[in-house]
């Protein structure tokens, strides 16, 4: 008789199940530890290398790439103690962005002229400049050249076909920048004009001889026109532009351009005794004080602009502090034009030997010293010029000799 066998039944043991079970949760809690170690070492790395990378760049090209835009330097940690040093002086460190215009005190912008082209590209614009931490902006109403990047009524403007280029009314431009929460600062160029207005070319210099036009150029190499100060019609195209421009709302008016063409020997000769005269000058402060007479003194304040080089070689024929309305003056500062020796405070002073703060102080409080107590320097900065460092020491010294406000170019 056959065996019958019947079929296995194998059974866990009790102990093996809870080994299995013990096992799985010793896997389990090692996953969750390793994951918490991986999350909390680049919690804590990745901040580090962060800034370990941001100081490396910081300390590689600080002091040679150029930067676009700077920011202001209320919001640069290296300008501390220049900061500390105005909190010294005046309680009023805290006051509203408004109340330091008030009191002269800005940090403005110049926009590019390609901004005032359309609504939109000025809104785009102005939110660029918002990150730069500045208080104003400048809108170049009338360029050097003779462009007019807004919507003028002026009849002599509109004789040259070429002349407005602007789709927008001044007044347009500046609530826009008003809106956008700056200080609204227009800027007019006067005299370096090189449009041909009306049939007989009105407001340009003409030769003694013939009353025909003087050109800065022959014609087969360009030669163009320029106002000339002397001029009646020259004289009230700035009274009716700086008008117009004070209409729009523009807390200040720039007048830049306020210099004579490079003549030649013989176009003095034949242009006429006033442009030969040691006084000549006076027809420059003439025309700034008609610009300025037509100004909205009530809620528009006047600068004009000059050169640093220029005050400090004596070129600046319009430098004549005592006779000119404005009482603010920007002064372009390019370290290239100032080099070698000058005359700083009556003796020679080899500013080329100097450090970036050292020569900005120098010419600055020589400038300063010339203009006299009655008047304001602002100063205008290229930004191409600087590096990022050498734009903090430059507006260091500035502020360090009581500058409260500047411009960037």
């Amino acid at each position: 008789m056959s065996r019958r066998v019947g079929r296995k039944i194998y059974r866990a043991n009790a102990n093996y199940r809870k080994q299995k079970v013990r096992k799985a949760f010793k896997i389990l809690f090692f996953i969750i530890i390793l994951a918490a170690l991986v999350f909390l070492g680049y919690c804590v790395a990745r901040p580090v290398f962060d800034y370990l990378s941001d100081r490396n760049e910081g300390s590689t090209s600080a002091d040679t790439a150029p930067w676009t835009p700077p920011k202001a330097p209320e919001d640069d940690e290296d300008l501390t103690e220049g900061e500390e040093d105005n909190e010294e002086v005046s309680d009023d460190k805290d006051n509203s962005d408004q109340q330091k215009v008030q009191v002269g005190g800005f940090s403005a912008y110049r926009l590019p002229v390609s901004a005032l082209g359309s609504e939109d590209a000025l809104k785009n614009a102005l939110e660029a400049v918002k990150e730069g931490g500045y208080t104003a902006v400048i809108a170049v109403l009338k360029d050097e050249g003779g462009k007019i990047y807004y919507k003028t009524g002026s009849e002599l403007a509109q004789s040259d076909e070429n002349a407005v280029v602007g789709s927008m009314y001044a007044g347009q431009i500046c609530a826009m920048i008003k809106q956008a929460g700056f200080t609204a600062i227009a800027e007019i160029n006067l005299l370096e004009d090189n449009n041909r207005y009306g049939e007989k070319r009105d407001g340009s210099y003409h030769f003694a001889i013939d009353d025909s036009t003087w050109l800065d150029n022959s014609v087969a190499n360009g030669g163009k026109p320029w106002l000339s100060p002397f001029d009646t019609n020259t004289q009230s195209y700035a009274a009716y532009l700086a008008n117009e421009v004070s209409s729009g709302g523009y807390e200040y008016v720039i007048f830049d351009g306020l210099t004579f063409p490079p003549f030649r020997n013989s176009d003095l000769n034949h242009i006429g005794t006033e442009v030969q005269s040691a006084d000549r000058y006076k027809a420059l402060v003439n025309i700034e004080n008609i610009a300025v007479g037509a100004l909205d003194k009530d809620k528009t304040l006047p600068l004009i602009m000059t050169s640093a080089g220029d005050i400090l070689s004596g070129k600046a024929e319009v430098f004549k502090p005592s006779e000119l309305s404005s009482e603010m003056i920007a002064v372009t500062y390019v370290p290239s034009e100032i080099s070698g020796t000058v005359i700083i405070n009556g003796q020679e002073t080899a500013v080329s030997d100097m450090t970036v703060y050292e020569r900005a102080a120098a010419v600055f409080g020589e400038v300063k010293r010339l203009a006299g107590e009655g008047k304001t320097i602002v100063p205008t900065l290229r930004q191409s010029d600087f590096s990022q460092a050498d734009f903090n020491d430059v507006v260091t010294a500035a502020i360090e000799l009581g500058m409260e406000s500047y411009i960037i170019l």
